[in-house]
């Protein structure tokens, strides 16, 4: 068996395995846990999504709270409330007609927070 062959053969072992890795790393995850995990880093690659987050990390906060602290207009943070809402990253509370938002998921809080602080010492 010459240089060649060898080299081919072992390409196509450590194809294999790879291939057999990511397909038992996938059969592990069902649909509905792939759906949210990407969903989550969805709502994390957004700059908005992101400061709201941030801020309500903090302390709650209602809709025009937001809105003026991160100098965005209502609708925009709104709309990315829904979002951050559908997900469970966020819940609110009403008082009379106004409602207070504040985070929801301390796993995904740490791993925001874990994450700005690796961005700020990197």
């Amino acid at each position: 068996m010459g240089k060649n062959e060898k080299d081919e053969k072992l390409i196509e072992l450590n194809k294999t395995k790879v291939d057999q890795v990511e397909t038992s790393d996938c059969e592990d995850i069902d649909e509905e846990t792939l759906f949210i995990v990407t969903q989550t880093f969805k709502a994390l690659s957004e700059p908005t999504r992101v400061k709201i987050l941030h801020l309500l990390a903090q302390e709650e906060h209602s809709v025009n709270q937001i809105a003026e602290k991160l100098s965005l207009l209502q609708t925009t943070v709104s709309h990315q409330l829904r979002f951050l809402k559908n997900l469970r990253l966020v819940k609110y509370r009403r008082e009379g007609t106004t409602l207070y938002y504040s985070a929801d998921d301390d796993h995904v809080m740490n791993m925001l927070q874990q994450t700005m602080h690796h961005a700020r010492h990197h």
